[in-house]
């Protein structure tokens, strides 16, 4: 279009303003329209129609490939990087141009094309991709099991007659507490900031709640000590969550059965009698090792394929992720407040959250 329009004697400073772009750009099109007009030959139908300046066809059907390539790889979860996807697209190139005599023969076959790091930046920005990082469990995930059981699970529920308010899913999930974020916003004049020793302190939550989304039971929480400091003189009966504590602060058989025993039944039962409905309900979890086998009159445990709880659990849906994402937003709206009002220092601030959240 512009080198047609330059033909036609319109002059390179109002075709400047119009593309936004530089005279000098302009004027080199103009040399360079034999070139130009020669690699459109060569062009697809579609890249010929949306190309105001050609670029090399050969690079284009290379990104092309590259592009179906990714997909592909993408959806048989296996990682890709920039320096796999640029070794990628060298052989693409070479490939290509192989197929194309015409375009290799010529000026644009010559140039020689090495895929570097500014060639996959303009890459990823001109077919839209975003590196993403692969989180654990969803990638190795097993997707047949998943749909299968997803059937074998309505069976389930459909033979033993439960309604959604009598079918429970339980998870833990770990949380540290106090993790601070791992960026900052600095001035754009300035290249770095002072850093921390990022705080590993963990406990872990065991949450359950029933498929109509009506009852949420009280969460367990499992710390390291039984008696923290910062709960000294506090009644641990009282506290919004059931408190237990081993050496690593995860969940064992032992607290499995006692949490099952002593939390779940009870509180269970008093909803069903609450709602109207027969103490007959459906509990399920996955199949890690703190998950026993457990045999109740009224309570039927079904386990979790290995490797689908990512996609089928219904707590992994989103619902632990909202639980510290609230959690997070509690905790900052606290430090914010101590910081401006108290002007105390945020190692003074910790050792104060946790009385904090139990008074």
């Amino acid at each position: 279009m512009i080198l047609k329009r330059i033909a036609e004697g319109e002059g390179s400073t109002a075709l400047g303003k119009e593309f936004g772009l530089g005279e000098s750009t302009i004027r080199g099109l103009q040399k360079r329209a034999g070139e130009i007009n020669k690699s459109s030959n060569c062009a697809t139908n579609e890249s010929a129609k949306r190309v105001s300046y050609s670029r090399n066809i050969l690079i284009e059907k290379t990104e092309k490939a590259l592009v179906l390539w990714i997909q592909e790889l993408t959806q048989k979860r296996i990682p890709i990087d920039g320096e796999l996807s640029k070794e990628k697209a060298i052989r693409f190139y070479n490939q290509v141009k192989d197929l194309e005599p015409s375009c290799s023969s010529s000026h644009i076959g010559r140039t020689k094309f090495s895929a570097s790091n500014g060639w996959l930046a303009g890459f990823l920005q001109r077919h839209a991709r975003h590196n993403l990082k692969i989180k654990g469990e969803a990638a190795s995930a097993d997707e047949t099991d998943a749909k299968n059981y997803s059937k074998v699970l309505v069976k389930i529920i459909e033979d033993g007659g439960y309604c959604p308010d009598q079918v429970f899913n339980a998870d833990e999930t770990g949380l540290f507490w106090k993790k601070m974020p791992a960026g900052t916003f600095i001035a754009k004049s300035e290249k770095t900031a002072s850093g921390f020793k990022a705080a590993k302190d963990r406990v872990t939550f065991l949450l359950c709640s029933n498929a109509s989304g009506a009852r949420m039971l009280k969460p367990l929480m499992l710390n390291r000590s039984l008696h923290p400091r910062a709960l000294k003189g506090k009644n641990i009966a009282e506290l919004p969550v059931h408190f237990m504590a081993n050496k690593k602060a995860w969940v064992t058989k032992a607290v499995f059965i006692t949490w099952f025993n002593d939390c779940f039944v009870p509180e269970v039962k008093q909803h069903m009698i609450d709602m109207g409905l027969p103490f007959n309900v459906l509990l399920i979890v996955d199949n890690a090792p703190g998950h026993p086998c457990i045999e109740h009159p009224n309570v039927k445990v079904v386990f979790l394929p290995p490797n689908t709880t990512s996609l089928i659990q219904p707590l992994d849906q989103g619902i632990i992720t909202c639980f510290k994402k609230h959690y997070v937003k509690l905790t900052f709206r606290y430090i914010l407040e101590k910081l401006e009002n108290d002007g105390i220092t945020l190692t003074e601030v910790w050792k104060k959250f946790f009385r904090y959240w139990t008074a």
